[in-house]
């Protein structure tokens, strides 16, 4: 009968690990979820909450990108002016849908800049109070100006619309070909619900527009491609406040945006390294040495609406409470315990 309990309970935690949403295709970093990922980095190892966000209103969780060592090899290979697939795991719970860009780097995670907008209904295709997504796949068409590098870091950003205020980050080590020494500006991606330092996104209840005057008013940056035959320490950025990276963002901005909507926008950065390279870490800060906070996992502490989906509440109120495995665990074991199935 133990032994039922413990499958029981390894059962329960790998569906906790499952919840929330990833980036499936291209290959993310450290992702159980794909066959066809590089090789993991030394000392590295995959990440089973790779579905998890990488904050939330109140704290900071792991790094931008969540993970700052990149693969050595590309994950997928891309053309300038092509039209690419973007597909996310099917163990999704979607929290009614929300706000999503889609962003490239090409100086290792210092600037980011947005290609592709998917505001208000993503995942959702409508109005929604789901957990079910009804479109995890995406057409993204890359600016056929895009410059070349042989490092780049493409990058899926997410703010839901029901649930805790969470910010949720995939990256996707590519390699573009495009124009050699080229450069494209487009405006800077918004960094919303990660820390007390950024801006508060506030659940909608309803009302799809909230939040979109922050990324109206987005900041362009303009990015530079090039091939460097050095190595070069990966580095993300920091929480963003109101330092140079302007009015929280990641990277340097330059004129402002004009507050009208943006569908589908170009990108910005710096330098590449080529994949042959190995890169070093950082002595300090996201980009090495320091490991990244856990991420305590997540379970539903209620269940709010029928069908699997979450009711807009008055007030924000948080679908979901945090603790380590280890108390999960525990808890698990005594519910069992107390019902008799666990001797």
């Amino acid at each position: 009968m133990q032994r039922i309990v413990r499958v029981f309970v390894s059962a329960m935690l790998a569906t906790i690990a499952l919840a929330h949403v990833s980036m499936k295709s291209p290959c993310v970093r450290y992702t159980p979820f794909c066959d066809s990922c590089p090789e993991l980095p030394p000392g590295q190892s995959m990440d089973n909450n790779i579905n998890a966000p990488i904050g939330t209103h109140e704290s900071i969780l792991q790094p931008l990108c969540k993970y700052t060592t990149p693969y050595a090899k590309p994950a997928a290979r891309w053309n300038a002016g092509s039209t690419v697939s973007v597909e996310f795991n099917p163990h999704a719970a979607v929290h009614g849908g929300g706000h999503a860009e889609f962003s490239l780097s090409y100086d290792m995670g210092k600037t980011f800049v947005v290609i592709h907008r998917e505001l208000r209904y993503c995942f959702t295709g409508g109005p929604s109070s789901s957990n079910t997504g009804t479109q995890l796949s995406y057409a993204i068409p890359l600016p056929a100006d895009l410059p070349s590098g042989d490092r780049v870091i493409f990058a899926w950003t997410w703010v839901n619309a029901i649930g805790n205020r969470e910010f949720y980050m995939n990256c996707a080590d590519v390699a573009i070909s495009g124009k050699d020494g080229g450069s494209f500006t487009g405006p800077q991606m918004l960094v919303a619900n990660y820390g007390p330092d950024t801006p508060l996104i506030p659940e909608f209840n309803g009302n799809y527009e909230t939040g979109i005057d922050l990324y109206n008013s987005r900041p362009m940056v303009t990015v530079t491609g090039s091939s460097y035959t050095n190595a070069s320490a990966p580095v993300a950025a920091p929480p963003q406040g109101a330092g140079s990276g302007g009015a929280y963002g990641a990277g340097s901005p330059s004129t402002p945006l004009p507050p009208t909507p943006v569908a589908t926008i170009p990108l910005s950065s710096a330098p590449s390294v080529p994949y042959s390279a190995t890169p070093t870490t950082a002595a300090t800060g996201y980009g090495g040495g320091i490991p990244p906070p856990a991420y305590p996992t997540h379970v539903l502490s209620s269940v709010p609406a029928t069908g699997g989906g979450y009711m807009a509440s008055a007030a924000p109120v948080p679908h979901y409470v945090s603790a380590g495995p280890a108390r999960y665990r525990a808890r698990i074991a005594a519910k069992y315990k107390a019902t008799g199935c666990m001797h």
